[in-house]
């Protein structure tokens, strides 16, 4: 890191002069002996390489003075020392190993006019151990890192924002994500346990892996309920834990996504509001940043820091922005992009924006406030300086793509959140989603919902379990009823449905709201339609060129439920019941990988769905058009149900089909392809996968793009050719 003069540092200061302070305000509470790195992380308890620790807080403006006491570790000590008023809030303290070390516990008390004192727990803390009390001084130089050829090098498995064919790094639209959740991934639900899980995900063709939030609460949780922005939960292992796991991943190929909730705290005995104006007022989920109201300086600068700190401290290569919607203030996105791409210029930004053109909340920002002397910095320009207020001009560089799921969702369901099965629809948002991050269905749609996976929503509909429930609970169906199609399809796939007696599944039936004519092979059918239909919207979601992203279990079609589970401080729980189960140990159990124990024969359908992963990762590694290639064209044809996509990127070209319905058709459909010669190379019907194989297309594909093609098309199907001449 190029460490900057001081009038450098002024000048790169004025940039974020948005923030209305006057210049002597401003530089009274900065430090231009410090590079604008160290200016980021020197706050909280910060261990500096030889062992000294600077403590330092921003706090309510009107603070008359600021302690820290601190409680050592080797020894039943007890300190408090004042810290110097640095203007503006900012207070801050510097002492030797003599006087606090790292493993020492802390805590601020702050003094304001006609105000309690306060003790409050450090809002920087990087380290929690007994939640509502001391946080613990942690020193993030003791880890020592092995990926530095990984960093520096051009290892072309590395993603990058400013990837180019000379640095030998990937574009982003090559992202092929595998999003895990750490209590619920492995049994131990452990940072260490979790190696084998990145390991395997490597081995199926993934070259990402999201961390779902790690953000310390009270206890374990599903992630977007972190309380500690700064501090790993402790539940899953140690700081150095979670950094070993980084550098594994690193060392067989792994991009790492941090995934953060910038948009609230946690409910969970929160202390931060005692801290300083970080927040204003609350929501349905916790207390609201203060990004947008009186002195929201602090609030705004700690969360480009917590930001800072997953891509320093611990490496990552990207990061994830959870539900930026609701964080009200564009400026604020603007500001974290401005400050990442200063500091860390690989890094890549996705948000879960949710928006479509809702009214964005931003500060003013004259334009003249910027020195001219920093323009050089391309990534602040059009970024930062823009009026325009689209994601892609507030610096991000890609998001989630809730159009694209909810229209895959309502095709495999028929109706999805409002969202109609419609193959127009379906065209409409594949023209737009080629930089988007593209998936059937993530941690939301399945523990937000019911906590059942998208294979299990398709086999409730296909044997119709909500038709058969008294009218009189259908008003609560979804909560409470989701639970009987997946205690069905979990007997089906153990073998417990076929050991029971005749007169033991006819009871079962009557139980389980099951239609009394059902018999086991007809659930069977069901599965297996639910299953095909599955992979078709695997196929179809790695079909268009982008970053494209599976849940953790959906690489080889598991019903596992994924239910919002967690541990409360408090009696907030209640107010989740409506989900239809307790969110707490048993939910948590329900939802490890794993923890269902098929029988043999439904086992080789979970291979056979990972062969099908496997190779829908290798032609997207393989050939650019599905990266960072266009949509060119597109084949729609709402009566068949039928789907094509051409992608081209320069000379490599795909020409992918999907069959919407259950109409089977050999050597008899007709399709316009694309000019030029065609070769099959992936088809769902293969026996690879476990299926019949008859409706494969063995020859190549000659076009001249005027007389549509005779093809062989599989229900349920989705094929891929690749241009060969």
């Amino acid at each position: 890191m190029k460490i900057l003069s001081k009038k450098e540092l002024k000048q790169k200061f004025n940039l974020l002069r948005a923030q209305k302070l006057e210049p002597s305000n401003l530089e009274c509470s900065l430090d231009f002996n410090r590079s604008p790195e160290e200016e980021h992380m020197h706050w909280g308890a910060y261990v500096d390489e030889k062992e000294n620790v600077i403590f330092k807080i921003a706090t309510f403006l009107d603070a008359i003075s600021v302690s820290v006491e601190i409680k050592s570790n080797r020894k039943r000590a007890f300190k408090i020392l004042p810290l110097e008023n640095k203007c503006n809030g900012v207070f801050e303290l510097t002492v030797g190993k003599k006087i606090a070390r790292k493993g020492d516990r802390y805590r601020f008390i702050i003094d304001r006019p006609n105000k309690q004192r306060k003790r409050v727990r450090d809002p920087y803390s990087m380290l929690q151990d007994n939640f509502p009390s001391w946080s613990i001084i942690f020193d993030h130089h003791e880890y020592k890192w092995h990926d530095k050829k990984w960093r520096e090098g051009k290892n072309p498995a590395r993603v990058s924002r400013l990837a180019s064919p000379i640095r030998k790094l990937s574009p982003i639209g090559s992202l092929r994500i595998y999003e895990v959740n750490i209590p619920s991934l492995t049994e131990k639900g452990t940072y260490k346990s979790a190696k084998e899980k990145f390991k395997e995900a490597a081995k199926l063709g993934f070259n990402a892996v999201e961390i779902m939030p790690v953000e310390n609460c009270f206890s374990y949780n599903w992630g977007y309920d972190g309380v500690d922005k700064f501090a790993p939960n402790r539940t899953y292992g140690t700081p150095n834990d979670l950094k070993s796991l980084i550098d594994y991943a690193h060392s067989i190929n792994l991009n790492v996504i941090m995934d953060m909730v910038p948009n609230h705290f946690g409910p969970d005995m929160v202390d931060i509001q005692n801290a300083g104006p970080y927040t204003d007022g609350c929501n349905e989920f916790g207390l609201k940043f203060n990004y947008e109201k009186d002195n929201y300086e602090h609030s705004r600068n700690f969360i480009v820091n917590a930001a800072l700190n997953w891509l320093v401290n611990y490496h990552c290569d990207g990061l994830r922005f959870d539900l930026t919607k609701y964080m009200h203030s564009d400026y604020t996105m603007k500001l974290i992009a401005a400050e990442l791409h200063f500091h860390q210029h690989d890094a890549f930004m996705i948000a879960e924006d949710a928006r479509d053109n809702d009214v964005r909340v931003t500060s003013a920002f004259p334009p003249e406030e910027i020195d001219e002397n920093i323009r050089h910095h391309k990534s602040f320009i059009n970024k930062i300086m823009n009026n325009n207020c689209s994601l892609s001009t507030l610096g991000f560089d890609s998001e989630w793509d809730f159009p694209y799921h909810k229209q895959i969702a309502a095709l495999m369901l028929e109706y999805w959140g409002g969202f109609p099965k419609s193959i127009n629809a379906f065209d409409r948002v594949v023209k737009n989603s080629e930089n988007r991050v593209k998936y059937a269905m993530s941690h939301d749609e399945i523990g937000n919902i019911d906590g059942t996976r998208l294979i299990t929503k398709i086999f409730a509909k296909e044997i119709n379990i909500y038709k058969n429930i008294p009218k009189n609970k259908k008003h609560r169906r979804e909560q409470e009823f989701a639970h009987v199609s997946h205690d069905i399809l979990k007997k089906l796939l153990t073998g417990e449905l076929e050991k029971m007696s005749p007169a033991q599944f006819v009871e079962y039936t009557k139980n389980n709201y099951l239609a009394l004519s059902v018999n086991v092979s007809g659930l069977k059918q069901a599965y297996r339609k639910a299953l095909k239909m599955y992979r078709l919207a695997l196929g179809a979601t790695f079909s268009i060129p982008g970053p494209k992203m599976v849940f953790q279990g959906d690489e080889n079609g598991e019903m596992t439920y994924f239910k919002f589970f967690r541990e409360f401080s408090s009696g907030y729980e209640k107010c989740l019941e409506s989900k239809g189960y307790k969110p707490g140990f048993e939910a948590l159990k329900d939802s490890k990988i794993g923890s269902i124990h098929y029988c043999k024969k439904y086992s080789q359908d979970l291979k056979n769905t990972e062969k099908f992963m496997f190779d829908l990762n290798k032609i997207n590694e393989e050939n650019s058009s599905l990266q960072s290639g266009k949509v060119i064209d597109t084949v729609s044809h709402p009566i068949s149900w039928v789907h094509a996509t051409h992608c081209v990127d320069n000379s490599n070209q795909i020409f992918s089909i999907t069959n919407f319905s259950d109409v089977s058709y050999l050597n008899n459909y007709k399709l316009p392809f694309p000019e030029g010669i065609w070769k099959e190379i992936i088809n769902s019907d293969s026996k690879r996968y476990g299926a019949e194989g008859s409706f494969l297309n063995h020859s190549k594909i000659i076009s001249d793009r005027k007389i549509p093609v005779k093809i062989s098309l599989p229900a349920y199907g989705t094929l891929f050719f690749k241009k060969i001449n």
